[in-house]
């Protein structure tokens, strides 16, 4: 698979490249039968329900074959591959399975923006550590046909304004040091919420400001996760962040 020049430019502007019908209905299928089947073994026992919130949910499946055949048996490696290098992507381990339950009533109010990796209490991220990487993908497993429905939500052109802040500016004191906070950066462009069918995929900068809306629909949103890393990622070159397409050979 290779990226057009209309797929790099959109990558290069917005950040991100959602790609309809990337990942074959069967494979989408098997998926969704896996995370299902363990949520009718396990339940959702409410105490762990943030846990799994800021985690996974289904943490049995993280790394089991119908999980992380959505990437590594179906177009996303060699997306992935087009942007980041052919051969250059570590071949993720574990999953984030990523579900967004209806909250019937719930005010239709946009997500804080955030990026993935700042220490939180539930994350496992120790505080004054970053835990950065390359590029996020995702495979949808249901289809969000409208805003409010738990719509993975993008801020685009975001991630060259984060850049150009931490090329001059400590990142890792910004956002992982004593009472961090978002970075004090305008973001170009209003929050967009994503419109998908299940089987589409996106490819994402880590550096994209992204959230989750509320889910006033009627169904459960499934979504899965990937972290990706190119081979040469360092975890402590902090200041690589301002250096937007450092690993991303395919934009240079």
């Amino acid at each position: 698979m290779a990226l057009s020049a209309d797929d790099k430019r959109t990558l290069e502007e917005n950040g991100y490249l959602l790609v309809p019908g990337l990942v074959a209905p069967d494979r989408a299928r098997a998926a969704l039968a896996a995370i299902n089947a363990s949520l009718g073994r396990n339940g959702l026992p409410p105490d762990a329900l943030p846990r799994m919130e800021a985690l996974t949910f289904c943490p049995e499946l993280v790394n089991d074959a119908a999980i992380l055949d959505l990437y590594r048996a179906t177009p996303l490696v060699q997306l992935a591959e087009a942007a980041l290098g052919a051969g250059r992507v570590r071949e993720p381990r574990d999953a984030q399975i990523a579900l967004r339950f209806p909250t019937p009533g719930a005010d239709r109010v946009l997500p804080r923006p955030h990026i993935d990796g700042l220490p939180r209490a539930l994350n496992g991220v120790a505080a004054g550590t970053l835990y950065h990487f390359t590029a996020l993908a995702a495979v949808f497993l249901s289809d969000v046909g409208e805003p409010f429905a738990g719509n993975f939500t993008v801020w685009p052109g975001s991630h060259r304004a984060l850049a150009a802040h931490f090329a001059s500016n400590d990142a890792l004191g910004t956002l992982a040091g004593p009472g961090a906070t978002f970075p004090p950066v305008a973001l170009p462009e209003p929050p967009r919420q994503l419109i998908a069918r299940a089987g589409d995929a996106l490819l994402a900068h880590y550096l994209l400001v992204h959230g989750v809306s509320p889910n006033l629909g009627p169904q459960i949103r499934y979504a899965v996760f990937f972290r990706l890393f190119h081979d040469e990622h360092d975890p402590a070159a902090i200041s690589a962040l301002g250096d937007l397409w450092r690993s991303w050979p395919g934009l240079r």
